[in-house]
């Protein structure tokens, strides 16, 4: 990593966080932060993922092998991430269960697996963003000026690392819808695809190790990305349809 002298670049810095965290904020105020439910379903989900890396470095450190193989500490990380996903869907429906048995039916709790998937999937991609970009954004202020990384030459670190954070955040927040219809309808294709799709996208990050690894990994994130929203969207409209039609 290179540091170029000089004072912060104050418009890199706050474009940068806009870039990666603004999406995701939109968002949040839109869509999640109007009901208490979806507020705690994301905060749910956030520490849902976070216990997921946990348990991720507990086998990195029991595991000898994985301290010193990136390439299979990605593809755990990706298992334990889509087994807790799963776990996360798994307590939705048993809370979901438990609030039908004691409520009435004018009182049912106002929620529905589009927008629960879309709070859990938020609560992932918060903790997510804030880890692999927040701390990065926190130690961009110092006064030496920007960071350039071999990974992305020619790209400031604090701009390469908000364009892949906005990619990611975005497919968190697809695969979550993608998963929940996938577990709720017990379709192997959605959750085999939503696995596939995480796998891919981790494991292009490894291109990073090499020097301009960057223009390689960026491209397949947001290829993701792409396909997790396209199947996302199809989901969401499929859903409104279906709702129209039952009026």
């Amino acid at each position: 990593m290179a540091l170029h002298d000089g004072l912060v670049n104050w418009p890199l810095f706050f474009g940068s966080i806009l870039v990666g965290f603004g999406p995701l904020a939109a968002l949040f105020f839109v869509v999640v932060a109007k009901r208490a439910q979806l507020v705690i379903l994301a905060l749910s989900g956030a520490f849902v993922w976070l216990v997921a890396i946990l348990v991720t470095a507990t086998l990195w450190q029991i595991i000898p092998p994985l301290k010193t193989s990136l390439s299979a500490t990605v593809p755990v990380g990706v298992v334990v991430q889509e087994a807790f996903r799963l776990l996360f869907f798994y307590l939705y429906t048993r809370t979901e269960l438990a609030v039908k048995r004691v409520t009435t039916s004018s009182h049912q709790l106002p929620l529905n697996d589009i927008t629960s998937s879309l709070a859990g999937g938020v609560g992932f991609s918060v903790m997510h963003a804030l880890l692999m970009f927040g701390s990065l954004v926190g130690s961009s202020t110092g006064s030496r000026g920007a960071a350039f990384s071999a990974s992305c030459e020619s790209i400031p670190l604090v701009f390469s690392a908000a364009i892949s954070t906005l990619a990611l955040t975005a497919l968190d927040v697809a695969l979550m819808v993608v998963a929940f219809d996938g577990y709720r309808k017990r379709s192997a294709l959605a959750v085999g695809a939503v696995f596939v799709i995480h796998m891919g996208v981790a494991l292009s990050a490894l291109a990073n190790m090499n020097t301009n690894g960057c223009y390689i990994s960026i491209p397949v994130h947001y290829a993701g990305a792409a396909l997790a929203c396209a199947g996302a969207t199809m989901i969401v409209s499929r859903s409104k349809r279906h709702a129209l039609d039952a009026k």
